[in-house]
C-alpha cells in the first residue's frame, strides 16, 4: 500500500518548522481531518512518539506552552477555537537562528482581523505544525471558545528537556502579540 502524503507542506522562515496541510473532507454533518496520514508508516513519526497531550486554554489572550525543547520535536494540531502562535528559533547552529514566525491556527476564524498567515478548519484547512527541537512555541487564544491543542512529542516527558523562558524574552514577541491586543509582561 502506498503511503498517503499530506496535501501540501509549507515551509516557514524557520528551518525545519513546517506546516503540513492535511486532507479535510466534510458534508452537512461535519468535517473529518486526517492528522497523520498513513499512520505509523508516515515519516513524521520516525523520530518516535512519546506521550500524547491535550493542552486546553480556557481564557482569551491567556498564553500556553511558552517553551522549547533541547531534544524532542513536537507535532501540534489546534483542534478548537483559534489562537495566535509564536515560534522562534533559539538553535545557535541553525541557518535561521534568531528568526520568528507568527501565524493563526484553529478551527474557527477569530473575531478580529488577522495580521499573519491564518489556517483554520472553517476554511477546510487543517494544519499540523512540525516543531523541531530548539524552536520556541507558545499560543494565545483569540476566541471565546476554549482552544484545544493536541501535542504529539517524539519522546516521553523529561523535565530537563525544557527551556521555559517567558514570552517577553522572545525577540519580537511583544510586538507580534500587540497586533492582537495581547500584552505580555
Amino acid at each position: 500500500m502506498a503511503l498517503l502524503t499530506d496535501a501540501r507542506v509549507e515551509t516557514t522562515p524557520i528551518a525545519g518548522l513546517e506546516l503540513h496541510h492535511t486532507k479535510v473532507v466534510g458534508d452537512a454533518r461535519g468535517l473529518l481531518a486526517e492528522l497523520v496520514q498513513g499512520g505509523t508508516a508516515n515519516p513524521v513519526l520516525a523520530p518516535g512518539l512519546g506521550n500524547l497531550y491535550v493542552s486546553i486554554a480556557t481564557g482569551k489572550h491567556t498564553g500556553r506552552a511558552a517553551h522549547f525543547h533541547f531534544r524532542l520535536r513536537e507535532l501540534f494540531f489546534t483542534m478548537t477555537g483559534s489562537a495566535v502562535w509564536l515560534f522562534h528559533d533559539f538553535r545557535s547552529t541553525s541557518p535561521t537562528a534568531g528568526q520568528s514566525f507568527v501565524c493563526v491556527l484553529g478551527a474557527e476564524r477569530p473575531p478580529e482581523s488577522v495580521a499573519d498567515p491564518m489556517y483554520v478548519l472553517a476554511d477546510r484547512d487543517m494544519v499540523r505544525v512540525d516543531v523541531p527541537a530548539g524552536v520556541y512555541h507558545a499560543y494565545w487564544p483569540l476566541t471565546d471558545t476554549p482552544v484545544v491543542v493536541l501535542a504529539a512529542p517524539s519522546l516521553p516527558h523529561d523535565d530537563t528537556d525544557y527551556d521555559r523562558r517567558k514570552p517577553i524574552e522572545v525577540p519580537g514577541g511583544r510586538e507580534a502579540l500587540a497586533r492582537y491586543g495581547i500584552v505580555i509582561e
